[in-house]
């Protein structure tokens, strides 16, 4: 190993020089190394042209992610030990995580489901769970193997649902462990499509601000290659 890093320090100091030499200073700029998409072995991330990820957010392995939906800042979406699968109009909110399992204890799938026009909030932890269309899980919280939040279920935000527990349809639960609270009224009911709407509204508006996944270097190349033109 650390032979290794010898010759690649050595390598790069070389190409500095060379660079200094030819009074090319590119090597000074910081160019983050972070992947939003990255494969694990064979499997890649797939996600529709629609779909918005943040430059600092990862998407690792076997995910899938369908149209209009948003990974936004610092979250992590990992399907390295079973599918993730993400619907349409669905947002995964900042610093959230959602993870798979390799086994789940409840007898369910181990795979993470997140249906369509779905709101997970800011810094949730999901792992191997089911969160059916048009569910609502406020931020904060955590949601253990096998747990299934039904259509039209509310978590409240801070709330745990621990392995195998229930969000039953048009519910509001919270508190750890989570528990009954209320039914939801009819225009909170109303209210989750347009939320879910205006989340991929904004995203939409955050990816009018960023180039596609790794093409940075390409368009320095060509910026490169148009200068020596002139």
């Amino acid at each position: 190993v650390g032979v290794g890093k010898a010759l690649r320090d050595t390598g790069q100091a070389v190409e500095r020089m060379g660079m200094r030499a030819q009074d090319n200073w590119i090597f000074q700029e910081k160019i983050c190394r972070h992947r939003a998409l990255m494969n694990l072995f064979d499997q890649r991330p797939k996600l529709r042209p629609s779909v918005f990820v943040a430059p600092n957010a990862s998407l690792v392995g076997n995910v899938s992610v369908m149209d209009e939906s948003s990974i936004w800042y610092g979250a992590v979406v990992r399907g390295d030990q079973s599918p993730v699968d993400i619907g349409g109009k669905s947002s995964i909110g900042d610093r959230s995580v959602v993870l798979s399992a390799s086994v789940n204890p409840t007898g369910f799938a181990a795979k993470t489901s997140i249906g369509d026009w779905v709101t997970v909030g800011q810094g949730c932890v999901l792992r191997g769970c089911t969160v059916d269309n048009f569910a609502v899980v406020g931020d904060g919280c955590v949601i253990g193997e096998g747990a299934l939040v039904e259509t039209h279920g509310m978590l409240e935000a801070g709330s745990v649902l621990p392995a195998g527990g229930l969000v039953p349809r048009g519910e509001v639960h919270g508190g750890n462990p989570a528990a009954f609270v209320r039914k939801l009224e009819k225009d909170e009911i109303a209210a989750i499509e347009k939320k879910a709407e205006d989340v991929s509204m904004s995203a939409k508006k955050h990816a009018d601000e960023f180039l596609a996944y790794s093409n940075t270097y390409q368009l320095r190349e060509q910026l490169g290659t148009a200068a020596g033109k002139i």
